[in-house]
C-alpha cells in the first residue's frame, strides 16, 4: 500500500486507538495528583457548568430562613477593630434571642480567653510594688468570657473550631463527639482524619448547644467544591458547623450514617441527621451546591442588631450564621460561583441543603461511566473520522462534543449527577486535530503543485482562497460593486518601432513587473495583460470595502513607479514611458469566465466599458489618471481635480470625471489655492458667463500650463459661436472610444 493510502486511513486510526488509550490509562490512574493537569482542566469545567446550570435552572432556597449576621466594615467601623469584646458578643447573642433566632452559629473560634480587666490591674501595681486586693465578686463581674458563655444559653449557640495537622496539639475542649467507631471500624473507615484540633474556651464550649468545625478544604485550584460534613479524630466522628447547626435546629444529636464495604475499607455514601441525609464521597465529603454569588443568603450587619435598628420579626425563626465578609478578617474565599466569596456563606449553603436534600455527588460508577465514554468516543471516531472530510470531520467531532457537553449538563442539572468531562472532550479534540493534520499533509503536495501552476496569472488572494475551500470557487459569476482600472502605454507604437524585438520584450518586462507588484500590494487582482495594457480590478475574489481607495492608491503608486523607471530605462538606451490610467465603480459581472477550453477570472459589464473610456480619453486632457464621480465619492481620502462632465460612446447617461493628485494633507498649498481658481473658473463656464471663464482658465494656463486649460480656452472660444439651448448642461460627448 502506498504511503498517501496509509497514512489517510490506516495510520489515523492505529494513531486514534493509542490516543483512546493513553486517556484511559491517564483518567483511571490510581493515585493521581490532586494538582494533575487533567484534574485541574476538569475543576475549570466544572465551574463553567456549575455557572451555566445556575443561569439555566437556578434553584430555590427552602422555605427555612437562614440569616448571615455579617461583621462587615461598617460594623467595625462604628464598634470598633477586631476581635470585639466578648462583652460585646454576649450582647449581641442577647440581641439575637430578643429578635427570635433559633439557633446561632458563630464561624468563630474562641480559644484563647479574653484578658480580664481587674488581672491587668493586678499586674501593672505588682510592677510597681504595690499589692491590691480586689474582691473576687469584681473579677467575675468584668470576666468578658464569664458575661458571654452566661449569655449562650439565651438561645441554641452553636459555635465553630478547626481541626489541624499537627499532631498533639489540642488547645481548648472538644465538643462531645457525634458517632464513636468500633476499633474495627476505625480501622477500615476512610473518613478525613485529623490529629489536631484548636477548640474553644471550656467555660464556653459547655454553655454552648454544640460545636461543629470551621476547617476548609480547597481543590488544587484554590478553589473551595467540596466540604466534609465529619471529620474523624481519634475514633470519635465531629459534626462540621454546618452540620452541627442542622442538629441544633432538629434537636437531633444522633449522627445517620450509611457504609459500604468495598474491599478492605468501608466507603461513605450519606451522612446525615434525622433523616436529611447528604449524598457523600467516600471520605465524608459533599459537593457544596452554592444557590448564587455571594450575597444569594441575605446579610444584616451586625452593628445594627447590636444597637436594634432592625425590623422586630427581622430574625423570627430563622438559623443565623455570624461571620465577616470584611476584607481585612481573611475568610474570603475563592469558590466555582465567585471569589472573595465570605467562608461564612458555604456554611449556609450547605445548611440550606441539608435541610432541603439537595447535594449533587459523584457516584460510584463515576470511573465505568467515563471509561464508557472514551471507548464510545474514542473507537468511534478513530474509525469514522479518516473516512470524511475536513469539513465533515469538523461537524462530526462537533457533534461528539455537543453530546458530551449536552449530556454531561442534563446529569448535573436534573439527576444531580457530578462526571468528569475533560478527558473526553481532549480526547475528541486530540482525534480530531490528528485527522485533520494527516489530511492537511497528504494534500499539502498537491496544493504546492496548484500555486506552481497559477501563481503567475492569478492573484494570491484567489490562489488562497482557491486553495482553503475549493468549494467556495464556483464557475458561476456574481454582480457586485467593484472598482475596475485600465494603464496604457502612451504612443507605445512609437515606441514599439524604435525598439528591437528583444528590447520590446525587455522593457515590457521591466515595466510589468514593478507595476504588477504595485497593484499585489494594494490588494488588486489582476485581469489581463493586452499589449502595453494592464486591467485591474478591486473586490474580488475577496471582499473589499475600500475597494476605489486601493485602485486610487495603486494609480497613484504606479505613476510613481513608471517614473522611477525612466531613468533605468535612458541608462539602457530605450525611450522614457508614460502611462494614462481610467479607474471606474459600479456594478459589475465578475467570475470564471470562458470556454471549456480557457477560463479566465474576470469582469464584464458598463461600468467596466467605462473604466475604458476613462483610460482613453486621459491623452485628451492631458491627465494622468481619471476617475468616475462614483469611485471619487467611494474614496474621499484624495484631493481630487475637476476635469470634465462627459459623455462617453455607447452610454447615454453624462458623469462627472476627476483626477486624483493626491492623499489629503500630501498635497501642496500652492496645488490647492490653483483647485480653488479652477473651481471658480468652472462655476462661471456653466454659468455661460464665457467673458469671466475664459479669463480664468487662461490666467490658469499661463501659471501653470497644462492641456486641461487649453481645453477649456479652446470650448469656450467654440461655445461663444453657438447658439446653445436653455437647457445646456454643459456636457461633453466624446465619439472616439
Amino acid at each position: 500500500m502506498r504511503w498517501g493510502s496509509l497514512s489517510r486511513k490506516r495510520l489515523p486510526v492505529l494513531l486514534g486507538v493509542l490516543l483512546t488509550i493513553y486517556f484511559i490509562l491517564l483518567s483511571l490512574q490510581p493515585g493521581q495528583s490532586p494538582g494533575h493537569w487533567l484534574k485541574r482542566l476538569d475543576f475549570l469545567l466544572y465551574d463553567l457548568r456549575f455557572n451555566a446550570a445556575l443561569d439555566w435552572h437556578p434553584p430555590e432556597r427552602g422555605g427555612q430562613p437562614i440569616i448571615i449576621i455579617d461583621i462587615d466594615e461598617k460594623s467595625l467601623a462604628q464598634e470598633g477593630q477586631w476581635p470585639w469584646s466578648r462583652h460585646k458578643l454576649a450582647d449581641l447573642v442577647t440581641m439575637l434571642a430578643q429578635y427570635g433566632a433559633v439557633v446561632v452559629a458563630f464561624d468563630v473560634v474562641f480559644s484563647e480567653p479574653e484578658r480580664n480587666p481587674v488581672d491587668d490591674i493586678r499586674k501593672r501595681l505588682a510592677l510597681d510594688g504595690e499589692r491590691w486586693l480586689a474582691p473576687d465578686g469584681w473579677r467575675r463581674q468584668v470576666d468578658a468570657d464569664t458575661h458571654f458563655a452566661q449569655e449562650l444559653p439565651a438561645t441554641d449557640v452553636v459555635l465553630g473550631f478547626f481541626f489541624l495537622d499537627e499532631a498533639n496539639v489540642s488547645v481548648g475542649q472538644l465538643p462531645a463527639p457525634v458517632y464513636e467507631l468500633p476499633p474495627e471500624s476505625a480501622r477500615r473507615s476512610v473518613v478525613i482524619t485529623k490529629p489536631g484540633y484548636a477548640a474553644n474556651l471550656p467555660l464556653l464550649q459547655d454553655a454552648a448547644a454544640g460545636a461543629g468545625f470551621v476547617t476548609t478544604f480547597a481543590d488544587a485550584d484554590g478553589a473551595i467544591r467540596l466540604a466534609p460534613l465529619i471529620i474523624r479524630y481519634g475514633n470519635e466522628l465531629y459534626p462540621s458547623l454546618a452540620l452541627a447547626t442542622v442538629m441544633a435546629y432538629l434537636f437531633d444529636r444522633q449522627l445517620q450514617l450509611e457504609t459500604v464495604a468495598l474491599g478492605e475499607v468501608d466507603v461513605l455514601r450519606y451522612a446525615g441527621v434525622g433523616g436529611q441525609l447528604a449524598r457523600t464521597d467516600a471520605a465524608g465529603r459533599v459537593i457544596v451546591p452554592y444557590k448564587g454569588p455571594k450575597r444569594t443568603f441575605p446579610y444584616l450587619s451586625a452593628t445594627d442588631v447590636l444597637n436594634g435598628n432592625l425590623n422586630p420579626d427581622a430574625l423570627e425563626g430563622a438559623i443565623v450564621l455570624v461571620g465577616t465578609s470584611a476584607l481585612g478578617l481573611s475568610d474570603l474565599r475563592a469558590t466555582p460561583v465567585g471569589t472573595q466569596y465570605p467562608g461564612v456563606e458555604v456554611h449556609a449553603n450547605i445548611i440550606d441543603a441539608l435541610l432541603n436534600d439537595e447535594f449533587p455527588y459523584r457516584p460510584e460508577w463515576e470511573a465505568g461511566a467515563l471509561l464508557a465514554q472514551l471507548l464510545l468516543f474514542g473507537l468511534l471516531l478513530s474509525f469514522w473520522l479518516p473516512r470524511l472530510g475536513p469539513f465533515a470531520a469538523i461537524s462530526v467531532s462537533g457533534i461528539a462534543v455537543l453530546l458530551g457537553i449536552s449530556g454531561n449538563f442534563y446529569l448535573w442539572t436534573y439527576q444531580h449527577l457530578d462526571l468528569p468531562l475533560a478527558a473526553v472532550l481532549l480526547l475528541v479534540g486530540g482525534l480530531t486535530i490528528i485527522n485533520l493534520g494527516y489530511g492537511f499533509i497528504s494534500e499539502n503536495v498537491s496544493r504546492r503543485l496548484l500555486k506552481g501552476m497559477f501563481d503567475q496569472y492569478v492573484p494570491p488572494a484567489h490562489i488562497e482562497r482557491m486553495m482553503n475551500d475549493p468549494a467556495a470557487y464556483q464557475f458561476a459569476g456574481e454582480s457586485k460593486e467593484l472598482t475596475v482600472l485600465f494603464s496604457d502605454i502612451r504612443s507605445f507604437t512609437n515606441i514599439s518601432e524604435s525598439l528591437s524585438a528583444a528590447d520590446l520584450k525587455a522593457l515590457l518586462n521591466s515595466y510589468f513587473t514593478p507595476v504588477t507588484k504595485v497593484i499585489f500590494d494594494h490588494e488588486g487582482t489582476i485581469d489581463k495583460y493586452v499589449g502595453d495594457m494592464v486591467m485591474a480590478f478591486w473586490g474580488a475574489p475577496l471582499d473589499d470595502e475600500r475597494h476605489a481607495f486601493h485602485a486610487v492608491q495603486a494609480a497613484l503608486s504606479m505613476q510613481q513607479v513608471t517614473a522611477s523607471l525612466c531613468e533605468e530605462f535612458a541608462a539602457r538606451g530605450w525611450p522614457a514611458i508614460k502611462i494614462g490610467i481610467g479607474i471606474n465603480s459600479g456594478q459589475m459581472n465578475v467570475g470564471d469566465m470562458g470556454s471549456s477550453y480557457r477560463r479566465a477570472y474576470t469582469v464584464l459589464g458598463d461600468a467596466v466599458n467605462l473604466g475604458s473610456r476613462l483610460e482613453s480619453i486621459t491623452k485628451f486632457y492631458g491627465a494622468e489618471i481619471l476617475v468616475g464621480e462614483h469611485t471619487q465619492a467611494l474614496a474621499p481620502e484624495f484631493v481630487y481635480r475637476y476635469v470634465d462632465r462627459i459623455q462617453v460612446k455607447g452610454k447615454n447617461e453624462p458623469i462627472r470625471v476627476y483626477e486624483p493628485l493626491g492623499r489629503i494633507g500630501d498635497v501642496e498649498e500652492a496645488v490647492l489655492k490653483e483647485l480653488q481658481m479652477q473651481q471658480r473658473a468652472v462655476e462661471h463656464y456653466f454659468a455661460r458667463r464665457w467673458d469671466d471663464a475664459g479669463l480664468m482658465f487662461t490666467r490658469l494656463e499661463q501659471q501653470q500650463p497644462r492641456r486641461l486649460y487649453q481645453v477649456y480656452i479652446e470650448r469656450i472660444a467654440d461655445l461663444r459661436q453657438q447658439a446653445l439651448p436653455e437647457d445646456w448642461d454643459g456636457v461633453f460627448r466624446h465619439t472616439a472610444k
